[in-house]
């Protein structure tokens, strides 16, 4: 369906790879030769993890566009690679539940951290007013504001450093340089 997230079309075996959030799962270094997992995220989810991280960068992920930025995963892995001494941990949370589109990207990708999806139940099934949601509850206490939402979002610690679109290693260094 477009511009949903595709949960409502997931066959009953497909729903066996949605697997509900644990904090430590975002440490994990999965083998994808077995069974794809996607784990749900609510809002209150992202906000424990950052808790419990120096970094923590969301990204939202379109695994069904085919531009070079939603195909080339390993992007977000060697992003985390070069901020590993300041502990950046990279979530990549899929906008849906496309399980062939997921399942297609990451094995076509070295990537081997766990994926994560938009809870349906906490956000419901439209792309575009889940993106809104979740940029209106981390953003909350911020003066970020947006009628669209955003792809990308930086955390120090609880403190939110970044909400906007496009994040890459020199915004990541200049935020950290600003935010000594």
């Amino acid at each position: 369906m477009i511009n949903e997230n595709d949960y409502r079309g997931l066959k009953e075996e497909d729903k066996w790879f949605i697997k509900p959030f644990k904090l430590g799962i975002e440490n994990q270094r999965v083998d994808f030769s077995d069974s794809l997992f996607l784990y749900e995220l609510s809002t209150n989810n992202i906000k424990e993890v950052v808790k419990h991280h120096p970094l923590t960068w969301i990204h939202l992920w379109r695994p069904f566009c085919h531009a070079e930025q939603c195909q080339n995963i390993d992007y977000y892995s060697s992003i985390e690679d070069r901020f590993i001494e300041q502990g950046l941990r990279v979530l990549v949370v899929s906008e849906t539940y496309d399980y062939n589109d997921i399942r297609g990207v990451v094995n076509n990708s070295m990537w081997n951290k766990p994926i994560f999806v938009l809870q349906d139940s906490y956000f419901g099934h439209k792309i575009r007013k889940n993106r809104l949601k979740l940029t209106e509850e981390i953003t909350a206490d911020s003066v970020v504001k947006t009628k669209w939402g955003f792809d990308d979002y930086l955390f120090k610690g609880s403190k939110l450093l970044f909400a906007g679109n496009t994040l890459d290693k020199e915004k990541i260094d200049s935020l950290l340089l600003l935010n000594k």
